[in-house]
């Protein structure tokens, strides 16, 4: 079988960060100026950010009497904090973030047969499906952002700017360059949070499938090299000193079985380790995720509906709204999903071919079913679940501080 790389299913989201300097995995042999041009880009993108962000906070203050600009300013505000939350785990944990891809592209990861490889492979397609997809709503919505202040002007309506600008900005040329310079910096961070958020979910996506991968092995357990070919029982419960070599000087299947097992028990403890590395990285950045959905959507809504349906405003907080959702909606997603296939694993073990199996090696399987009985879960804040049932409890918060909003 052709050699194949896990890390390849992460190929476009680590581009797609890079582009943004949002991270990058850099390696020593890439030349000395390349490197610095790199960090040089990166530190100019990084004050971008933080400037975009001191920009709405000096905003906040100006309107902290008026709710309604208050809500304008704190659901892009939410937003970007979120994603620079992100990005600082992202750098601050770069190490440990490289240590993930090499245990992804480590041994115990690799396909071994024909139908792992097939599973990898339509994995890939699918999260770079759902990383184009992503990309291209919030590339829309920035669009909608960039054209709705013009379609606005040209009716004669006050352009009011979601952060501070020591300027002027209702005369030309001060108004377009403020327009582009909004536009730019909002759709660097809508890039890269999208990258971002893209990149741990397969993560999540990766864990899963190594899931699928680990209950394949376990349900052909007794398979020989050829596919659905099964070893004779007879083999696999001779005595111990018939176990080690049979009378033609070959191995023992009854060792290839043994060796298989403990195979298995070492995905198991690995993709576990995996799934708690990842949550430990992410764990600050989920949190903020979390507290910060619920108003971002809640206000989202709230300003939604004092506009009107035909204007290009509505199209795009629609747009963001669904953005939002969607951004939420994947994490639980696929959160949902490795729960659910990890509870699994033991009903593997149960429909493989234990019945021909000496008593003394369904006690170690018996073992394993015991090890594995427990569902793995990520968790933000090592607490609550990353599953739909969450993201149904975040949506009704987000309705209950919208009620309270628009009542008062």
């Amino acid at each position: 079988m052709a050699k194949y790389f896990v890390s390849e299913a992460f190929g476009p989201h680590l581009r797609a960060l890079a582009r943004v300097a949002y991270f990058k995995i850099v390696s020593k042999d890439e030349p000395l100026a390349k490197r610095f041009l790199y960090k040089l880009y990166q530190y100019i993108i990084w004050f971008l950010i933080f400037l975009y962000n001191l920009q709405h906070l000096i905003r906040v203050v100006q309107v902290r009497n008026s709710i309604e600009q208050l809500v304008d300013t704190l659901f892009i505000l939410l937003t970007t904090l979120n994603c620079l939350g992100k990005q600082v785990a992202f750098n601050a944990k770069s190490q440990r973030v490289k240590e993930i891809f090499n245990v992804i592209d480590g041994p115990v990861f690799a396909p071994t047969k024909p139908h792992h490889l097939e599973v990898m492979k339509k994995n890939t397609v699918s999260m770079a499906h759902l990383l184009l997809i992503y990309q291209c709503g919030s590339m829309f919505c920035v669009c909608l952002w960039f054209i709705f202040p013009f379609v606005n002007r040209a009716l004669g309506k006050e352009i009011a700017f979601t952060g501070y600008l020591p300027f002027d900005a209702s005369e030309s040329p001060a108004f377009e360059l403020a327009v582009l310079y909004m536009t730019f910096t909002i759709g660097i961070q809508a890039y890269g949070h999208v990258g971002m958020d893209c990149t741990i979910v397969a993560l999540y996506r990766q864990a899963t499938v190594q899931v699928q991968l680990l209950r394949y092995n376990l349900e052909h357990l007794m398979d020989t090299d050829d596919e659905n070919v099964k070893i004779e029982a007879r083999i696999i419960t001779k005595t111990n000193n018939e176990r080690h070599v049979n009378k033609d000087n070959t191995y023992d299947p009854s060792d290839m079985i043994q060796r298989r097992l403990v195979d298995n028990a070492n995905h198991y403890k690995t993709i576990a380790s995996f799934v708690k590395e990842v949550e430990s990285i992410f764990s600050e950045a989920m949190i903020v995720q979390f507290f910060a959905m619920a108003w971002v959507i809640c206000m989202t809504v709230y300003k939604i509906v004092s506009l009107s349906i035909l204007s290009a405003e509505f199209m795009s907080m629609a747009m963001y709204l669904g953005c939002m959702l969607g951004q939420l909606f994947i994490y639980c997603y696929f959160g949902t999903e490795l729960i659910m296939e990890s509870e699994f694993i033991c009903q593997s073990i149960y429909c493989g071919d234990w019945l021909s199996l000496s008593p003394s090696f369904r006690r170690k399987l018996l073992l394993l079913m015991s090890y594995c009985k427990r569902p793995l879960a990520l968790r933000t804040a090592y607490i609550i679940p990353m599953s739909l049932n969450t993201y149904i409890a975040v949506l009704k918060s987000s309705y209950s501080l919208f009620t309270f909003l628009n009542r008062n």
